[in-house]
């Protein structure tokens, strides 16, 4: 028979996962609205250099993904009452860092949408978009907004020097402090939505980043320019300050690059294939590492780079945030998205891609029944049973999940490699009938 889909190693889904219950807010939430339009007086304010991004076709995607409020991926829900995906609202280590969980997702109400570091490298934060808060490792539980009606949602966190406080940001550019962070301004008003927070070395300030390219600056942080100011035709999503606190790198979400104050422009990743959501420097101070959806991690100016995983659904859980570690590598954290309804016009079996598969897999061996000579691959599109109960996770039929496919009806059969064709294109089947819609 024909090449068949299969399972990459390290590709499964695990059924069995960690459940890592948000530990009571302890902390108190301290929150003044205030408001930085510009550079201060007094502090430097010039742009070093930048990459403008390209669009590259990419530029749709990137406004899909702005859901409300402009927050890149903040609005994904990781309901209970949906479909599960393991791989979704997890962290996983890369370049030598060490792993503390969770490997497999956990159950929210919304999704993750950012990661910080502890300051000894031990530990992080992660907070899902109603304001939850989770430690792992040494990092510390200060408190939450999750307990709160929030006007908009979190979109990031960002930790103090000593690793006793954090903050967290909303959106609307509402800012939360906890521990031993202190409240130093928000946003009112802010012309675009907040997307990003970070700090400044000696955690007496902090930089908010709004979708439009806008950089505002509160307490001790310099202003050192703004993407405002330059042609970018994507969002912004992230923005990684330098050690000195006079410069930051700021990422748009097709992979553009701007450097501005000492901050060193080294390359920008504009592949035209995923969303760029996630910016840092390495422990060693050595350029920078720009994180994609599907989990790659692109190094820059000496950099590491780290491959994305073997996963053909990363849709579902796309990479939202990088976090460098003290001691060198990286987490990048995922979060939830619902899987999408497979569209199809008239019956799935008359579409143009499946009769093709067919005619290669099965209809000459057995059609909807068909089974491998060795009983390995089943049904009309030749499933690796593993491949079949994750996909059928995925597209939210767990009525599926452990069946026989050779034994399931010709329409689920259908409906199931749509969703992966849909998700995956041809590459499952070796990229036979690649073109056809």
């Amino acid at each position: 028979m024909a090449w068949r889909p299969h399972e990459h190693e390290g590709n499964s889904l695990p059924l069995d996962h960690l459940h890592t219950d948000e530990r009571a807010s302890t902390g108190v939430v301290r929150r003044v609205i205030a408001r930085v339009s510009g550079p201060r007086p007094g502090v430097r304010s010039h742009e070093k250099r930048r990459v403008t991004a390209s669009s590259l076709g990419l530029i749709s995607a990137a406004i899909a993904v702005l859901f409300a409020g402009g927050a890149v991926l903040s609005a994904a829900s990781g309901a209970p009452g949906g479909p599960y995906d393991p791989q979704a609202n997890a962290v996983r280590a890369v370049g030598g860092a060490p792993s503390f969980g969770p490997a497999s997702g956990m159950r929210l109400n919304e999704g993750f949408v950012d990661v910080a570091s502890t300051p000894s490298g031990n530990g992080y934060w992660v907070t899902a978009g109603d304001g939850g808060v989770f430690t792992f490792g040494d990092a510390q539980f200060e408190g939450s907004v999750a307990d709160r009606h929030l006007a908009a949602p979190i979109v990031g966190i960002a930790s103090t020097p000593s690793g006793n406080g954090y903050w967290l940001v909303g959106s609307d550019g509402g800012v939360f402090a906890f521990g031993d962070a202190d409240f130093h301004g928000s946003m009112e008003h802010a012309h675009s939505a907040i997307v990003a927070i970070a700090p400044t070395p000696t955690g007496q300030g902090y930089w908010l980043l709004g979708s439009d390219g806008g950089v505002f600056a509160f307490g001790d942080a310099a202003f050192e320019g703004a993407a405002t100011s330059v042609a970018h035709r994507a969002p912004l999503t992230a923005i990684a300050p330098t050690a000195s606190g006079y410069g930051y790198y700021l990422l748009g979400a097709d992979g553009g690059v701007f450097a501005f104050g000492d901050a060193h422009f080294d390359g920008a990743l504009i592949d035209g294939h995923h969303l760029a959501t996630g910016i840092a420097i390495p422990a060693n101070g050595r350029g920078y590492q720009i994180a994609s959806t599907d989990g790659s991690v692109t190094g820059f100016g000496g950099a590491p780079t780290a491959a994305a995983p073997a996963d053909l659904l990363t849709g579902q859980h796309p990479v939202v945030a990088l976090a460098a570690r003290a001691g060198g590598g990286a987490w990048v954290a995922t979060t939830y998205i619902p899987p999408t309804t497979v569209k199809v016009q008239g019956s799935a079996s008359d579409d143009a891609f499946l009769r093709c598969t067919r005619g290669h897999e099965s209809d000459t061996a057995g059609g909807y029944h068909a089974v491998s000579p060795d009983g390995v691959y089943r049904g009309a599109y030749q499933f690796l049973r593993s491949t079949w109960n994750n996909v059928a996770r995925a597209a939210g039929r767990p009525d599926l999940v452990g069946v026989d496919p050779a034994t399931v009806a010709p329409g689920d059969q259908d409906q199931i490699a749509l969703y992966l064709f849909q998700h995956a294109g041809p590459a499952p089947w070796g990229g036979r009938c690649r073109g056809l819609q």
